[in-house]
């Protein structure tokens, strides 16, 4: 290791999502590798509940949808002066505005991560930055396309669970694990499935995620009577390679973001064949042969159906594994999350 850093990350969304989930990804890497880290988020955040029950040091800061205070920066700057602060990690467009006025009062180097599917805005406060790091090369093409190249794609990646053979048996299980949110394309796994049971294939579907701006009563009641026992429900889980483990076959249903695709890279780290929209960075992770269009529920019960095979399942099953570890491994993401902030100086 070279010289500890001390990392202060900032994030004022107050749900817990794929950006939430880089940065805790980052930090784990950071700190095991022995640098300090610290997180500013609302207090209501689950980032915020997340960090103190992980024994991180926190400050408070506002929430996206407030203004940025003369009090806010001042509490910033105090905290960054008496803790020594290195590096601001800014995981927002807010929060990067906030590092940089902040940097003006207090030199702090400022990396900006970002790890979801909006579109930047053109400011001068990019040339003020030390780095970006992008969770995909469907991120980094945002800053591209304005002529930003201070860039670095780095996707996150997990440690495989142990490997798990897959049944050979029917029926079937088709699984897909996504939050209940219209832009999660629940709603055409659904289609695709009743297309599948009317032409008498023996599967089941399986679904894992917490209920958010849907609620499974409210898909349940597409499913006609005589297929509702095809349809299994598990709702929010803990240990997501539990259920993986019951699949044969994992979908991607996404019509919208996926920026940083966390399913895919489980599904493939679980040894599973994954069938896919082209949703954002999606392509990156997932070969074109299992990829659709979104919202196209024909096209996704026929790519369902083409590869009902055991024999394939299995093989690219194992294929997807491999990619994992040679293209996308956690050793990759460690190796070059540490390089970055490290050489940031």
């Amino acid at each position: 290791m070279k010289k500890q850093l001390k990392i202060l990350n900032l994030i004022d969304i107050p749900w817990y999502s794929g950006i939430s989930d880089y940065a805790f990804s980052q930090s784990l890497t950071l700190r095991e590798n022995g640098h300090i880290i610290y997180f500013g988020c609302d207090r209501e955040s689950e980032s915020y509940k997340k960090a103190a029950k992980e024994g991180y040091k926190t400050v408070e800061i506002t929430d996206r949808k407030k203004i940025i205070t003369p009090a806010l920066i001042f509490k910033l700057v105090k905290f960054i002066k008496d803790e020594r602060i290195d590096i601001i990690n800014a995981h927002t467009g807010r929060t990067q505005t906030l590092s940089y006025i902040v940097s003006r009062f207090k030199k702090v180097r400022i990396i900006r991560t970002k790890a979801d599917a909006k579109d930047i805005k053109t400011s001068f406060i990019y040339k003020k930055l030390d780095l970006i790091i992008c969770g995909s090369r469907y991120i980094e093409n945002f800053y591209l396309r304005k002529g930003i190249d201070k860039t670095k794609v780095i996707y996150k990646s997990i440690i495989p669970p142990a490997y798990s053979e897959i049944s050979s048996k029917e029926p079937f299980i088709i699984g897909i694990t996504a939050r209940l949110d219209s832009v999660k394309g629940h709603i055409y796994f659904i289609k695709s499935a009743i297309e599948i049971l009317n032409k008498n294939f023996n599967c089941a579907f399986y679904i894992a995620g917490k209920e958010a701006n849907l609620k499974w009563k409210e898909l349940s009641n597409e499913i006609p009577e005589v297929y509702r026992n095809k349809f299994i429900y598990f709702g929010h889980l803990e240990n997501i390679f539990e259920f993986m483990k019951k699949c044969h076959i994992g979908v991607i249903t996404s019509i919208d973001s996926e920026a940083v695709s966390r399913a895919a890279i489980e599904w493939m780290a679980s040894a599973r064949l994954v069938i896919s929209t082209e949703t954002g960075s999606l392509g990156e992770f997932i070969d074109n042969r299992f990829l659709v269009k979104p919202k196209d529920s024909h096209a996704l019960s026929q790519k369902i159906i083409e590869n009902l095979d055991f024999e394939k399942i299995h093989s690219e099953g194992i294929r997807n594994l491999e990619k994992i570890k040679r293209e996308i491994s956690y050793e990759k993401f460690k190796e070059e999350t540490l390089n970055s902030f490290e050489r940031v100086r």
